[in-house]
């Protein structure tokens, strides 16, 4: 290696700077936006800045401009994170100062003349980088990182325009400070192999890598290592850059999908893929890096290249599957009605690998099987997790060993998962511990708010009351908006509004039967009104059981008073309902 310590003005100069396949995205977000401006704001005058390494890779053949004019090129090794900020923040900044703008097209500092831009992302996102950010195209975004490109566009328009108007710092004299003032030490290896060895234990400024980076950057350099011709290297990159379009559901689909991040989707991926370890499960990158050394050591350079073929092919698949699983309106109508309850339920974490895999088997080819496996699932989450209020890690290792039987073991077939679905659901919450769960006389104080909701949301869509359709709440709407479970019978209610019938008030109120859906507003201004005021509007309030667009609501009016009686009555109503949606001797789709 060898090492030199320049402006960041003069290392800009170097030649062109390509960001090779094996590093990260684009992955600052406001944090490391906010110390970037602060440096260069706060930094005294006359004083220079250590901007950190940058680690460069020469590559073999020099870069020819249309021109003539031949420069070095470089490969990213460290550093690109910072370098593609600076060159984001000088664009800006040329936008906003003519005087910047030819600064910097007098020596040339962000492009070659009339040709290639001094630095190019990935392959997923150059065009987006060269052509939208830097330039004047109009491109969608089609990644995470190009969320994080956008965003860090328009942060710096706004704080360098504010900065200025406020006359705190002019935008000539923030660039000037970091072209001249901010020093790299720069690092050149000798290599692409150690080159992707040297990255593999890097993190760029305080933003760690995702396990999902180090394992693209392991593949390559494993590959590497097998393989002296590095032939797998293209395809590793194609199915990244597939991979990371597929993730960008984590930030524009279903919105339970932000509940999940890359490493996550990683996770439930290794279960599909080698079956449940607790050590391995959590630790997938570590165990597939010592599975790849140990081959490697051992001399086996087949095995190494077969394992990363296998890995990277099943990982692509996967991330196809996990994009279909949070975009359910893509999906045929019969498999997207059950995975938008499932998703709007939640608590899927240990049922994603089910999902991946039933997915990847039966998907859009079988649509009534996927949508049964679904359902199954549902049922499962609903009773064992939100009703029975299991610890959240409950029948995980079961989950994850279903999900890799159904992609690896030969002959085991959908009525074998749907099953093994229900054996499980039976395990934790078999018939009579949902029953009872249902009725306990405690359930408002033991069920999440957002589970009780989700019950009494479906328990009054399957009510025959005559309500227009279209006034009614969505059940998203029911989950994540400004609503509350309200008690029918008040928690607070004056004695003498108490039904006679009810001798054992605190005992009875928090009981299912006694729940229903309100607004937010709703609950706060009327909720603790006798019974008898909630049923029909007066003069002093204009909403009422009576005129309710909430079905679960919308029915007590026809309830001539609520007692004891109607309370048990209404909750083995709902518990029979509950038993019957949710059972486990359901009928499933067999084509």
């Amino acid at each position: 290696m060898k090492a030199h310590t320049k402006t960041l003005e003069d290392a800009l100069q170097e030649g062109v700077f390509d960001i090779p396949e094996y590093q990260r995205s684009y992955s600052w977000e406001e944090e490391q936006r906010e110390e970037f401006l602060q440096d260069i704001r706060y930094l005294p005058e006359e004083s220079s800045h250590f901007f950190g390494n940058i680690i460069l890779d020469e590559q073999e053949e020099r870069y020819e401009a249309d021109s003539g004019i031949t420069v070095k090129a470089f490969d990213v090794v460290d550093g690109q994170q910072r370098l593609t900020t600076v060159m984001i923040f000088l664009h800006v900044a040329a936008e906003l100062d003519d005087g910047v703008a030819q600064q910097l097209d007098l020596i040339n500092t962000l492009s070659l003349p009339e040709d290639r831009l001094r630095l190019l992302p990935q392959d997923q996102d150059r065009k987006f980088f060269r052509d939208h950010i830097l330039g004047d195209a109009s491109v969608s975004m089609g990644t995470p990182s190009q969320e994080r490109l956008q965003a860090t566009y328009e942060d710096f328009h706004e704080e360098l325009a504010r900065l200025e108007e406020e006359g705190q710092i002019t935008i000539q004299e923030m660039a000037k400070r970091l072209r001249d003032n901010f020093q790299l030490n720069i690092v050149e290896t000798e290599g692409e192999s150690e080159a992707a060895a040297i990255f593999e234990g890097l993190n760029d400024r305080g933003k760690p890598l995702s396990s999902l980076e180090k394992t693209k950057s392991l593949l390559v350099n494993m590959d590497g290592r097998a393989n002296r011709n590095g032939n797998a290297s293209d395809r590793i990159d194609d199915r990244f850059g597939d991979i990371y379009r597929h993730l960008f559901v984590l930030s524009n689909g279903h919105y339970r999908a932000q509940n999940f991040s890359e490493d996550a989707f990683q996770r439930f991926h290794w279960g599909v893929y080698d079956g449940y370890d607790s050590d391995e499960y959590f630790n997938s990158f570590e165990t597939l890096k010592g599975r790849l050394y140990e081959k490697y050591r051992n001399e086996d350079y087949d095995g190494v290249r077969e394992e990363i073929e296998k890995y990277s092919l099943r990982l692509w698949e996967a991330a196809d599957a996990f994009e279909a699983i949070f975009r359910p309106q893509d999906r045929p109508p019969i498999v997207e009605e059950r995975l938008v309850r499932l998703l709007n339920l939640g608590r899927i974490a240990n049922l994603l690998p089910v999902l991946l895999a039933a997915q990847l088997e039966y998907g859009d080819q079988a649509p009534a099987r996927m949508a049964s496996i679904v359902e199954a699932c549902e049922i499962l989450a609903f009773r064992v997790y939100s009703i029975d209020r299991r610890r959240s890690n409950t029948g995980r290792s079961r989950l994850v060993n279903l999900a890799y039987r159904i992609r690896n073991k030969s002959g085991y077939g959908f009525e074998d998962t749907i099953q093994r679905l229900k054996e499980i659901t039976q395990i934790y919450a078999d018939d009579d511990r949902f029953k009872s769960d249902l009725e306990s006389k405690s359930f408002y104080k033991d069920i999440a708010s957002r589970d009780t909701r989700y019950l009494l949301y479906h328990y009054g869509q399957n009510l025959e009351i005559d309500i227009p359709e279209d006034t009614g709440s969505p059940l998203s709407n029911i989950l994540e908006g400004d609503f509350q479970v309200e008690h029918i019978l008040a928690k607070e209610l004056e004695e003498a509004e108490i039904p006679e019938d009810i001798e054992d008030f605190e005992e009875q109120v928090h009981r299912l039967g006694n729940l229903t859906i309100a607004n937010g507003y709703w609950n706060r201004e009327y909720g603790n009104l006798p019974f008898a005021q909630k049923k029909q509007a007066d003069s002093q309030r204009e909403v009422a059981y009576a005129t309710s667009d909430l079905r679960v609501q919308r029915v007590l009016a026809d309830y001539p008073e609520f007692t004891k009686s109607e309370l048990e009555k209404r909750e083995h109503e709902i518990t029979r309902y509950a038993m019957n949606e949710w059972a486990l001797d359901y009928d499933v789709e067999h084509s």
